[in-house]
This record gives structure tokens, sequence and C-alpha cells, in this order.
């Protein structure tokens, strides 16, 4: 049997553990994570210096089913208990430059060390770069004195959230869960076993870390594979998403992907950067990432120069409706939104552009510059000339974009076609 890089779980004998944990960073990965741990009969404390975050938390929890530990939130480090296990799941973004921004990991790493007793377990949650474990977590743990290891432990264990699929949470997702030194691993393992239904252990941190990118990178190649492909199918005058089906037929070897705007959110957009950044390094850059990176930047771009080329090749004062404007049908979430690159492209061309989601509030961040519509019907100054579906959002009537608009821009290939060629595949 090959190496396959993981070791057997049988290894790893649990043993009991008890204390609070102290979740560091209440977004989509730290919130659902406390309420799973407290599930499980945990003490939980949810930590986040926004106190808004933390007062979300608090108001929620207070709607949840009673859970066998309790769950409480703060935003004031002062505030935190001792704990025995520690979490952190703060974001990592890109900064202005494009590189990886630490900045939030370093500062719970600080959070957690001036608080830490031995034989506490520190398990970073949040996408790192290869060798983020080991070169930035361990170095500030240990500043004091305690060792890993030894007198305390350390762990990665990659964020695998999909936010809004009807079944989520994290119980049901398998996690991989890497460590510097086995106690470390057989600490962490004890504590994740208790909070989901499989842990995936791996031979090292790294192996973990690598393996979060590779599953993003994964996705923005063929995203980005896809969109391309699209361009040539609609050019070819042959439907994508039927050829897409017909190919998802053949049982192995194939995974489908749609065509759409390009990828958006926090992860597929970004993740794939910080494995390009380590791999530069090391003096191994990928072609192949980097292209899919600039194929994903650019996609936004190519739909607002074929809405251009449509209505004349120039979009001063055009009034065009974007519609749907999150990153993914369903969810609340504007980060890396490829609908937001369209409304700065029509604006930058001189174009009205508005924007109408129900499922985005009217005060979204973000969305300021651009005035919203009360419905697809209208935008400031008249009806609009052109909509773009922008997100297919759950409850949108596709069917009856064409009688709304003049012209009907179709990224995803889902708007049917009219009569009147009024719908545009871009």
């Amino acid at each position: 049997m090959p190496d396959t890089g993981l070791l057997p779980a049988t290894a790893l004998r649990p043993t009991a553990i008890a204390g609070r944990v102290v979740v560091i960073g209440l977004g989509y990965v730290g919130r659902p994570l406390a309420e799973a741990a407290a599930a499980a009969g945990f003490d939980v404390t949810g930590f986040d210096r926004d106190a808004g975050a933390a007062e979300a938390a608090a108001r929620g929890w207070k709607d949840l089913p009673q859970a066998a530990g309790a769950l409480a939130a703060t935003p004031d480090p002062d505030a935190l208990p001792p704990a025995g296990t520690w979490l952190i799941c703060v974001p990592t973004p890109l900064d202005a430059t494009g590189q990886p921004d630490l900045s939030a990991v370093v500062a719970a790493l600080e959070t957690c060390q001036a608080r830490l007793a031995p034989g506490a377990l520190v398990c970073l949650v949040s996408t790192c770069q290869p060798g983020a474990t080991n070169g930035l977590c361990r170095p500030v743990l240990e500043r004091g004195g305690l060792r890993v290891g030894q007198d305390v432990f350390l762990a990665v264990s990659p964020e695998r959230e999909n936010p809004g699929a009807p079944d989520g949470g994290p119980r049901r997702v398998p996690r991989l869960l890497g460590a510097p030194d086995p106690r470390s691993l057989e600490r962490a393992f004890v504590f994740w076993s208790r909070i989901v239904d499989s842990v995936v252990p791996v031979a090292s941190p790294e192996v973990a870390e690598c393996a979060k990118l590779l599953e993003n990178t994964y996705r923005l190649v063929n995203i980005a594979l896809m969109d391309e492909l699209h361009r040539a199918f609609t050019a070819l005058g042959v439907p994508t998403r039927e050829v897409v089906a017909a190919a998802a037929t053949k049982p192995f070897g194939f995974a489908p992907f749609w065509p759409g705007l390009g990828a958006g959110g926090h992860c597929i957009p970004v993740d794939p950067a910080y494995l390009q950044m380590e791999a530069c390094r090391a003096g191994a850059a990928s072609s192949l990432v980097a292209a899919a990176l600039a194929a994903n930047e650019a996609r936004p771009r190519r739909v607002v120069d074929a809405v251009a080329a449509t209505m004349g090749g120039c979009l001063a004062g055009r009034r065009v409706l974007v519609l749907g404007v999150t990153y993914k049908p369903g969810v609340a979430d504007l980060r890396g939104a490829a609908p937001l690159a369209l409304l700065h492209g029509l604006a930058g061309r001189g174009a009205t552009a508005c924007w109408h989601d129900p499922v985005i509030g009217p005060r979204a961040p973000g969305l300021a510059a651009f005035p919203r519509a009360a419905s697809p019907r209208e935008c400031p100054g008249g009806a609009p000339e052109a909509i773009i579906l922008g997100t297919p959002q759950p409850g949108f009537d596709l069917g009856g974009l064409a009688g709304l608009a003049p012209l009907v821009f179709d990224p995803f290939g889902l708007v049917p076609r009219d009569a009147a060629g009024r719908v545009r595949v871009v």
C-alpha cells in the first residue's frame, strides 16, 4: 500500500479531558464550532474583539436548545476564563498588495499566550500558509518558557465550513488534524473526537495546512477553467450547462463545475494565494495557479466588456441593474463577491449601476456607493436598460427576467432564452 501520510487513528488512545474551551473569532467558523463544543458538553466562551460579533453570538445562543455545556461570548480579553482548549478561528484575508494578512492570527496567539496554563491545547483553525503552525504559532506560545509537547500542546485543524449548506455544522465534516509532536496530536485528537464524527490525523502540521490549500486551489482552477470554456462553448453556440451535465454522467474521473461569475467568498480566491506565496519562496511557483487567479479576477471585467459591447460600446449614463450581489446563493456575505466587482466595473464605465438582492439588507457594507433598487423593475431615473444576473438567489424568477429589461445578461447559463433575443449568455 502506498504511503498516504495518514497515521492510523487506532494508534491514538483517547484519554479523558476536562475544562473550558475558548473560541477566538465568532464568524462563520468560530461560532458553529463554539456551539458544537457546547453540545459536546464543554463550557465554552467565545471571544471576538468586534463587540457586535460577540453580542450577536450571545443573542443567537439564547435561542438555541439547551446544550450540555454553557455558552457565553465577550469582546473583553480580560473576561476570558482559564481554559484547557483554545481554538483560533480568526479571518486570514489578503492585504492590499495581495499578500496574506496574518495579523488577526498573531493577535489571537498573543491572547492565548498571556493566559495559557500548563496542559492547555491551542489549535489553529484559521487557514494559513504551510509552516504557520511551527513557524508562527509555536514561537509565540513558547515565549514565556512553556514548551510545546511538554507543558502545552499545539495542533492545526484547518476549517472546512460550507456556509448555507442545509445540513451544515461541523460534526459531520471530517476533520484533518496535524501536530508538531505525538503528545500534542493525541491531546488534540481526544478533543476533536468529542466534537466531530471523523478525525483524520496526518503526519505533520504542514500536511494539514497544504491539504486545506489544495482543496480550494483545486476548486479555483476548475472554476476558472469552466468560465474559460463557457466562453468557448457559447461562441460555438453550445449550451455550457448541458455540456457539463452530459459529461457528469461519467461515473469516474470527472467532477462537475458550472459556469458563473467567478469564485468569490473568503476562501477560494484567497487560499491559492497562500499556497503560491510559499511555493514562490521555495522556487516552485505554479504558473497554472497564477493563471487561474488572474482568470478568476478578470471574469467580472469580461462580463462588463460584453455588456458594453452589446450596448453600443459606451455605458455612460446607462441604467444597469445587478440582480443578486452576494458571493454565494442564499448566503448574506459580500466578502470577495464577484457582483461587487461588476458594480465597480459598470460605475467605472460611467453607468448608473444599481443592485437588488433580497438576501442583503439596504445598508450592507461595501454597497453604500451604489443605489439599491426596491425591485428588479426599477433603477434610479427609470427602469433598467439592462439586467445582469450577479447571484442566482433562491426565489428569483429566472424565467421572468426577459420581461424586465430590454437586455438580460446571464453569466451562469440559467436564464431561459426568449424569442426576442433579449437574453445574452456571457
